[in-house]
This record gives structure tokens, sequence and C-alpha cells, in this order.
């Protein structure tokens, strides 16, 4: 059989698949279920082996396409990360699904806390589920990522417990890393000549409209109620606005958290965490710490730019007057170079395979003018040769096994509906145009190249 075929692996041991070697003539009568069982299982394959593929091959060996997945494993399940838990009664207050509806009645009603009270508990990072190669043995899971909890404003976090105490009465604002309590400062109505700019270190709730030229800075969370026109909002938490951004193009708009809108028209929004608006984003310019959602409602991204760092996704982006949409992904730096780290070495293997293999014809060419051969040198080639192809071969699987990571948790845009022509899509420092329109998509970084994939 080794004349015939060989086996690759894949995905860190878990699958492996049968090649067919090139320009090889096979005899059928030869390649019978049997023979070709015994020699997968000489190469010490023993978990997962797919008879039915194996009984495929042996029947139809002159019609079946290679490469065939002869040997399934399973990757290991690694842990889930520590995270901070609301406590029971304010679990209300903190919405953790993408595509969950808002709610902003709920988002609008901010628990408030007393001292000494339990706002929130640590829970530990997982183990994880080990995985099992096509040889039988175990790959270990990783465990999950802890969590440094952080003393918040007005909160004490208890090693011994892991809970998270108010140390003073107000209102709750949730980090990833920290919890805390902040006073609150309501405005009834809009701001006004009468109210003034807003400067608070707590929470700012407003219960109407933020007009053009005004200011508000919060140490804590924002919540408006009403419209925000082309206003300067700043907190350090989170911000939620009810009737939507009006921004004019002017103005801006910055939160240390979430930002949350009914929608954004002609906004400027930098978040450090997520930006999700319910029903559209237009014309305005999004920066995300994480992602930028937009699926409830008609959930269009039409005109302006949208920066994410995570995932952006929305129901339809661009709109039927092809208006110009820009998307740019901040690709993590080991996903932007790990593809470059990889081709050098490939390049560089590949030149001194051919210098080794050129040096060894010379010497060849040489000892047949004098009768004489040298050997030992020779075999010392022939063994750097080996060492090299083998080299070579472990670091195209490397590649590969990374693009597939690369390719399900890297950076990516999901269109649930329509992607419109005019959009230009950026990854790290590749760009793509979209020409023509797709329909329901995935858009992710592969091998160099931006890839638009149909879901």
């Amino acid at each position: 059989m080794d004349q015939w075929f060989t086996i690759k692996f894949l995905e860190k041991d878990t699958i492996a698949i049968l090649v067919k070697k090139s320009d090889v003539e096979i005899n059928p009568e030869e390649v019978t279920y049997d023979r070709l069982a015994a020699w997968i299982k000489s190469k010490k394959i023993k978990h997962g082996l797919k008879s039915e593929i194996i009984h495929e091959i042996a029947g139809n060996i002159e019609t079946v396409y290679f490469p065939l997945e002869i040997a399934k494993g399973i990757l290991p399940v690694h842990g889930k990360p520590a995270m901070l838990i609301p406590a029971a009664e304010a679990e209300s207050s903190i919405n953790d699904s993408e595509n969950a509806k808002v709610d902003f009645k709920r988002l609008f009603t901010i628990p408030t806390v007393s001292f000494g009270q339990l706002i929130a508990r640590k829970r530990k990072a997982s183990d994880g589920t080990p995985g099992i190669t096509v040889f039988g043995e175990t790959i270990p899971a990783k465990r999950g990522k802890d969590l440094k909890v952080k003393n918040g404003e007005n909160t004490v976090f208890n090693e011994d417990n892991l809970g998270v105490y108010a140390a003073a009465s107000g209102e709750v604002s949730y980090r990833s890393n920290c919890v805390n309590v902040f006073p609150v400062y309501k405005v009834d109505g809009d701001l006004s000549l009468k109210t003034g700019h807003i400067d608070f270190v707590g929470n700012v709730h407003v219960t109407g409209d933020v007009p053009s030229g005004f200011k508000i800075n919060a140490q804590g969370d924002v919540r408006i109620e009403g419209l925000v026109e082309a206003a300067e909002v700043t907190a350090g938490g989170n911000i939620v606005v009810g009737g939507g951004v009006l921004g004019q193009g002017k103005g801006s708009i910055r939160c240390g958290g979430n930002f949350t809108s009914l929608y954004i028209n002609q906004g400027n929004i930098m978040a450090g965490e997520n930006i999700e608006a319910v029903q559209s984003i237009l014309h305005s310019y999004c920066e995300a710490g994480k992602s930028i959602i937009c699926v409830n409602g008609k959930g269009n991204i039409a005109g302006g730019t949208c920066i994410a760092q995570n995932m952006i996704t929305a129901n339809e982006i661009g709109n039927e007057t092809y208006s110009k949409t820009l998307i740019y992904m901040k690709l993590q730096e080991p996903q932007l170079n790990q593809v470059f780290i990889d081709d050098e070495k490939i390049n560089e293997l590949q030149t001194n395979l051919e210098k080794l293999q050129q040096l060894k014809d010379a010497l060849i060419r040489q000892a047949g003018n004098s009768n004489r051969i040298d050997q030992a040198t020779v075999g010392k080639i022939d063994n750097t040769i080996n060492q090299t192809s083998a080299k070579l071969s472990d670091l195209y699987i490397e590649k590969n096994n990374f693009a597939i990571k690369d390719h399900s948790k890297s950076s990516y845009v999901i269109i649930k509906g329509t992607l419109h022509p005019n959009v230009e899509i950026s990854m790290g420092k590749y760009k793509r145009r979209v020409q023509s329109p797709f329909q329901s998509a995935k858009v992710y970084m592969e091998e160099k190249e931006i890839i638009i994939n149909s879901l």
C-alpha cells in the first residue's frame, strides 16, 4: 500500500486523510478491505476509524475521489473563562446574549443596592474536556483563563467566598472585571440652559433629550431616555440611549463599556466593549473594542465606517443605492503575524532543500568523472534532506491547522441578509471591495485573503 497511498494528519492529529500518490497505477484486485484496513492500522491509527469509507475505497478504487477522511478523533473542548455573575437580585440589569432582543425598559431599570449587600459573584474557570487523537492519545484541554477581580468604586471583593459586596448605597454598574456602585444624578426632562453641562462622579440619568452643544461627563453609566443630537457624552461605564442618536456628523459619544441605542444616524461612537443599535447604523463612525451588533428590526449598516476587533454582525450591510460603506476588523497581532512567520520559515526551508539537492547532484557528477564517490558525505546530505523535508511537511500541516483555527475563531463579519456592492471590507492590511450582492454570508481572513462564504 505504501507505493500507492500516503496518510496525512490534520488538526492536532484528530483527522487522518488518505492521499493517493500521483502518477501511480493501482491494481484494484490488490486493494481489499482487509489489506487496506490492516495497512492503516499498521500506521498506529486505532481511534475513530471510518469503516464505511474504507469499504467504499476498496470497492470503488477506480472511481472514488481522493483525498478521503479515514479516521477522526475528538478535539479538546477548552474550559470556560472565569467571569463575574450578577447576584440573583441584580440579574435583570445584564443582557449577555449578543443576539437577544434589546428591552429598553429593562435597560432603564437599574438596581439600587444597600451597604453590605452581595451584588455579584465570581464564577471560577472550568477545566474543559480532553480530546483524543486518531492514535488513541489524549489531548489535554486548556483550563479557562482566570479573571483577576478588582475592587471597584464602593465595592469590595471577598477572595474567600468569591463575592462582591457593596461598600455604599447607590446604583450598580457592571464591568467585565469589577462592579461599581455609584451615586446617581437625575435630570427630569431635556438638558437646557437651566441644567447646563453635567460633570458627575457617578451615574447620570436623563429622562429627556440631549440637544446639540451640550456635554455630559460621568464616571459611571449614562442613561438617556430621549434623543442625543450633536452633543458630547462621555462615560467611564456604559451608555444607553433610548431615543436614538442624530449626530449630524458632529459631537461624539465615548464610553469605556457598552453602548446601546435605538439607532445611530450620522453619529461618532467609540466604545471600549460593544456597540449595539436596535434598528440601524447610518452614515456614522462607530469603533468598538469588541463587537458591533445590529440585528434587531431592519438591522441595517449603511454608509460611514464601522471598526471592531471581534465581530461585526448585521441583517444588511450597504444598501440598494450602493452607498460606500467601510467595514474594518482589527486583527489581533498573533493572528496577523502567524501566517507571515510560517511563510518565512517555509521559504527558508525550501531554499535550503534546493541547495542541498544541488550539492548532492554536484557531488554525484564529480564522482562520476573520477569513478569515486564519498558515500559518507552523500549519506549526511541525504539525512539532512530527509530532516528538512520532514520539518517542511510539519510546517505545512501546522500552517493548515492554524488556518482552520484562525478561520473559526478570528475576527469576522456576519451578514444575515444582504451584503450589497460598494462595501469595502478591511482585515489588517488587506482589503476587499464587494462587487456583487451576497445573501447570508460570513466574511473572514484565510491565507492572506478575505473570503466571503455563504452561510
